[in-house]
């Protein structure tokens, strides 16, 4: 995997968890999107990976998931980074669901439905 690419991954990943990129939900469940730069965006997507889970009859855990981050400008796809890259020279492992779950906690805004809820069961 391309050094510039990992670098741009883990930027991403850190931003992300600052809060400095607003990602957003989509019509899909499972992405969600963010712009930045006045002409780049993100996407950020997760699938079941049945093929995973069948090869591993024994997995308890449910589907595995696969997850795809996508770089895009007006012209299209510039790069994608997946699962696939983690470990070996490529991102951590780990890095990609963790990307996910961060952006799509942020992009439901978790933290203050959880509080809302909170005060729900606190009034009952």
């Amino acid at each position: 995997m391309d050094t510039k690419l990992i670098e741009f991954f883990e930027d991403v990943l850190s931003k992300t968890k600052e809060g400095k990129i607003q990602w957003e939900p989509t019509a899909q469940e499972s992405t969600f999107i963010a712009a930045f730069g006045g002409r780049f965006s993100l996407s950020i997507s997760s699938q079941a990976d049945v093929e995973t889970a069948i090869a591993h009859l024994g997995f308890s855990g449910g589907p595995l998931e696969k997850y795809t981050l996508v770089l895009r400008d007006m012209h299209g796809r510039i790069a994608t980074v997946t699962e696939r890259d983690e470990g070996d020279g490529g991102v951590r492992p780990g890095a990609m669901r963790d990307l996910y779950e961060t952006a799509r906690w942020r992009a439901v805004h978790g933290g203050e439905k959880v509080n809302e809820a909170l005060e729900a069961l606190r009034s009952l």
